[in-house]
Parts: C-alpha cells; structure tokens; sequence
C-alpha cells in the first residue's frame, strides 16, 4: 500500500532527549534501524496513542508501544484482573487479582518506560466518554474483547476522520487490519447483524499465546503508522492461524 502515516520522518527536530547518553543507550537497537533512526525515535516520542482495553491484546501492545519510545498512552478499562486473566494477560500477577487493570499496568508501564506519559482509565468505553477521550490522539488501538466497543470506535473515527487499528482473537487464531480516512471502513468489511450486540454467554476458547501473536504482528503496524511508513494493512486484513503457522493476506 502507498498508505503512509503521519509524516515524522520529514522533519528532524533538535531536542533534549534526542542527545542525552540515557536516549541512546535505551534506544539503539531502534537507532540502527534505517526505518527509524533519531528522527523515527523523537518522532515516536511525540504520539499520543489511546488502547482501549488492557485485557489479552492490551497486555501485549502495552508494554512494547511504551518500550519502543512512544510519549503518550492513554489506557481505557474498566475491568480487574482475575484468576482466569493470568495465563494469557502478561502484564499481571496473582498478587494483582482484584485491582484495577487500567492502574496495574500504568503502574507497570511507568516503571519500565518513565519517558512514556501513562494515563490510566478506570472505565469502559462509552458514546459519553470517547470524545474526551480521543482528544489529541494519533491514533487509537482497539484491545477490546467484544464487538460492541469496536462498533463504536468505528462510528466514532469514521466521523472524526481518526485512525484506528483492529485486531481480534479466538482460540489459535486472529485478524488484524488499520482503518483510515481514506481505507474501506470497518463496518463496510463486517456489516452489523443483530445478534452480535449480546455478549457471549460462555467464554471464548484461548490459547495463552494467540493474543500475543496477533498483538505483536499489530503493534509492528502501529509504529509503522506512527512513523509514517508503508502500512499494508491499511488495505488488506490479515488472518493468522497460530496452529498451522498460516498467514493470509485479503484485499479489503
């Protein structure tokens, strides 16, 4: 796709951060990257992200867009962690159980990434506090786990022209594609059926490693956007299937 993102990487900007001994020595992996480099790195260091759920996904993309330099992430959840989260929700502890999830991983995220501003969330998404909460962002991550929550932010960034990433999962496997302004909308690619607004009355079959998966393969999009590279997925959605290692391509 000749979908790009934001355009940072025409500009370099001079600024504190990029010259002090810390910046280099927690970044220089990315610092050699061609994609990257000083500019790619401040550039990261301006976005402002929202992730909208800090369940499975949330618990993968969390902790690598705070890690690969990212300077705001604003965090929506309304859930606490329990028992069954742990296996597949990496970024808790059984000593965590019964906290607030959005808390625990601000918590967490500021210790390991104190560059990256944490805003941590207590609530769901909701028609009343999405504009608050898309305010200045760049781009909003859907780590939800129902369909209800990913209608809205479709609604909500096709009105107000956002861009916004979608994954989801199910047992071994999951899809993952970007929505644009100028990209096939969401629920142009999923039309709405009646039932789906009840919520599921059983839990979804998972492996522990699916969400990392299909979140690791999206965050390398995120930050592709972010930087203003090439997003294929802008076009097309992937489909992955952990159990047979296959991975398909689908024009949208």
């Amino acid at each position: 796709s000749d979908m790009e993102g934001l355009g940072c990487m025409d500009v370099v900007r001079d600024e504190p951060m990029s010259s002090s001994d810390a910046f280099e020595e927690r970044y220089q992996r990315q610092l050699l990257l061609p994609e990257v480099g000083r500019a790619g790195q401040v550039c990261l260091a301006s976005k402002h992200v929202l992730v909208v759920g800090a369940g499975g996904l949330g618990s993968t993309y969390l902790p690598l867009l705070a890690g690969a330099g990212l300077g705001k992430l604003t965090i929506c959840d309304g859930d606490v962690v329990t028992l069954s989260n742990l296996p597949r929700q990496i970024l808790y502890t059984t000593e965590q159980i019964g906290q607030a999830k959005a808390l625990v991983a601000a918590e967490r995220l500021r210790a390991s990434s104190p560059t990256c501003q944490v805003i941590p969330v207590v609530a769901m998404l909701t028609e009343t506090n999405i504009l608050a909460l898309t305010q200045g962002v760049d781009l909003i991550i859907d780590a939800s786990d129902n369909e209800a929550t990913r209608r809205l932010i479709d609604r909500y960034a096709v009105e107000h022209s956002l861009p916004w990433l979608y994954a989801s999962v199910e047992g071994w496997q999951g899809q993952v594609a970007l929505f644009t302004a100028g990209s096939r909308s969401y629920h142009e690619l999923f039309p709405e059926q009646e039932q789906e607004c009840a919520e599921p009355s059983t839990p979804l079959p998972m492996l522990a490693s699916t969400p990392a998966v299909i979140a690791s393969l999206a965050t390398a999009e995120a930050l592709k956007y972010l930087l203003g590279l090439p997003t294929s997925l802008a076009d097309e959605l992937l489909l992955i299937d952990s159990l047979e290692m296959n991975f398909l391509r689908v024009k949208r």
